[in-house]
């Protein structure tokens, strides 16, 4: 067995034939060279690379693919994309996570590469249909709710007629849609704000960004309840978050730098000088203008993010506050 790692795309094959056809692969992808290196475990390569966000690639038969990935399947929210291609380049097949793990769209950029056919057997693709897991996807969006999401394509696939408006804030352009049920409005259905049972499945766009101030050695727990609460004062979906920001001072502060590796996303500080610089209506704490050079901080420091708007005006407990806008881009 060998392999090769080609960007996203993790390659491996059994046979001489099969590694002509995926070193033949990955010499037409964007990669940093082209290494073919030993495997030794099937079952240990494959489970160092599913959990990592990659396109799996098996050059050989698909029995081989299945037994491999079968003890690592969890959820098509989470699981990678698995391609597999003949070792002589004939065809290529998704046969694991086609639309949210990118498979469907990897098995037709190599296709194109081999000219080879590409092997796609789900319903909304081969019928020419709007997916909704696949606009997602390619949009960076996240899905609510995947049960009424499969409602949703389950009408569709029925042949009820209606239209779908996609807002050229979220397409590179306006397009319409024939899909199921009534109408569905774009600004109604891309949103950081949880759903509401029986409504359609609500597109979830990482937009929010929350700054954040606290006393020194603040825990972690503090923390995310504050959070947590918050966010659910507001009803507003934690999957939405897109950045954790505050003052530099409280760069080290572990509560804070392991809240942003719990939503996984970047905790980013500014200095006094550069939030004091902000532009805007904020509340002014002059214990905090004192302790810090700034008069506040959970406020300024979303501005300083690149906010546009503020959703959740400063809001204090127990020595933390708390703010929350929006990205400027996704106002």
């Amino acid at each position: 067995m060998e392999r090769i790692d080609a960007g996203k795309y993790k390659f491996i094959c059994f046979t001489d034939a099969g590694c002509k056809q995926m070193v033949s692969i990955a010499e037409k992808l964007p990669a940093d060279g082209v290494e073919v290196l030993p495997v030794s475990s099937l079952s240990e390569w494959t489970r160092e690379v599913f959990f990592q966000g990659n396109i799996l690639v098996f050059i050989g038969a698909i029995a081989i693919a299945v037994r491999a990935i079968a003890p690592f399947i969890k959820d098509k929210t989470t699981d990678p994309g698995v391609i597999v291609i003949d070792e002589r380049g004939q065809f290529v097949i998704p046969i694991l996570a086609g639309h949210i793990g990118g498979a469907i769209d990897a098995t037709y950029e190599i296709a194109e590469l081999l000219g080879a056919v590409p092997v796609v057997t789900t319903a909304t693709d081969i019928r020419g249909e709007f997916a909704i897991d696949v606009f997602a996807r390619r949009h960076e969006l996240e899905i609510d709710d995947m049960k009424l999401a499969k409602e949703f394509t389950a009408k569709l696939l029925s042949g009820e007629d209606a239209v779908f408006t996609v807002s050229p804030r979220t397409s590179d352009k306006a397009e319409s849609y024939k899909v199921a049920g009534k109408a569905w409005d774009k600004d109604d259905s891309k949103s950081p704000n949880t759903g509401e049972a029986g409504h359609n499945p609500n597109l979830i766009p990482r937009c929010l960004v929350v700054g954040m101030g606290c006393r020194k050695g603040k825990r972690y727990e503090e923390l995310h309840d504050f959070l947590m609460s918050i966010l659910s004062e507001n009803r507003l979906d934690p999957r939405a978050l897109k950045a954790l920001v505050s003052i530099d001072i409280k760069c080290e502060e572990d509560g804070l730098r392991r809240l942003s590796n719990e939503f996984g996303i970047p905790f980013l500080t500014f200095s006094a000088q550069e939030l004091m610089e902000q532009k805007g209506d904020f509340s002014s704490s002059e214990f905090a203008l004192k302790t810090t050079g700034a008069d506040n901080i959970c406020e300024r420091s979303v501005m300083a993010y690149g906010a546009g708007k503020m959703l959740v005006r400063k809001t204090a407990r127990d020595g933390m506050t708390i703010a929350i806008g929006v990205y400027a881009d996704e106002e």
